[in-house]
């Protein structure tokens, strides 16, 4: 089989003759125009989450200065504040094109995140299939339980052009990420005797230690979702030497 491989191989190195391949960039769906310069002003907060918006108006500079030049809503605060427009205040068409002016931009970014959850769930304990026997002959056995961690995220998010103060993106998006984790039932034992199986009761109560790390996979990928028409394809395209 490794030498059928190899002789594959070959053949499409003799094939291939004297060909190379080179990666193209291929323009964004959406295209902002002028300079690519975009600012991304404030995303709306309908959830219980205070910092949630904040992380995803991050996340989207982040995602977007791999193309665009990028300000972030730190700096165009100023800006809204000269123009009167604070949170849960979208520009509207002559607002846009006013802070096309003001910043410089081609394009303005808001929005709103309208959902965000964060369920911990567990398992009763069950078998780990480990067992040793006590001092006293008792066989005793190890529990273990499983804890999953679920962040969902969902946000829209438009971007208005500021030659015209026309939206030229739309989108609703969701971003979904999870994690499980076994633990070993250790209180009030470790090792559990016959008459004494353990119960829900006996699972500690969640612990929220991964949601950061969920969190923020749920965001990038809400952020993904959201940008893919903005950014730049790549493709290999075939070049004879």
């Amino acid at each position: 089989m490794k030498r059928k491989l190899i002789l594959l191989l070959l053949a499409a190195v003799l094939l291939s003759g004297c060909a190379s391949y080179e990666r193209v960039q291929n323009p964004p769906r959406v295209t902002v125009g002028g300079s690519n310069t975009v600012a991304v002003l404030f995303f709306d907060n309908f959830t219980d989450d205070y910092a949630i918006t904040h992380e995803v108006e991050q996340e989207i500079v982040k995602t977007l200065s791999g193309y665009y030049r990028v300000l972030p809503p730190s700096e165009t605060e100023w800006a809204l504040v000269r123009l009167g427009l604070l949170r849960g205040h979208s520009p509207d068409r002559d607002q846009a094109v006013r802070l096309g002016q003001m910043l410089g931009v081609d394009a303005v970014v808001v929005g709103e995140v309208s959902g965000y959850f964060q369920p911990v769930t567990q398992t009763p304990p069950y078998p780990t299939g480990r067992t040793k026997v006590d001092e006293r002959g008792q066989l005793l056995s190890q529990y273990e339980y499983l804890e999953s961690t679920k962040v969902m995220v969902g946000f829209t998010g438009r971007v208005m052009e500021t030659r015209t103060g026309n939206v030229i993106h739309r989108l609703r998006v969701e971003g979904q990420a999870d994690t499980e984790r076994k633990e070993i039932l250790r209180f009030p034992y470790e090792w559990w005797p016959p008459n004494r199986k353990p119960t829900a009761w006996d699972v500690p109560a969640p612990s929220y230690s991964q949601v950061p790390y969920v969190r923020q996979s749920a965001i990038r990928q809400a952020v993904s979702q959201f940008t893919a028409d903005l950014m730049p394809t790549y493709t290999w395209v075939r070049v004879d030497d």
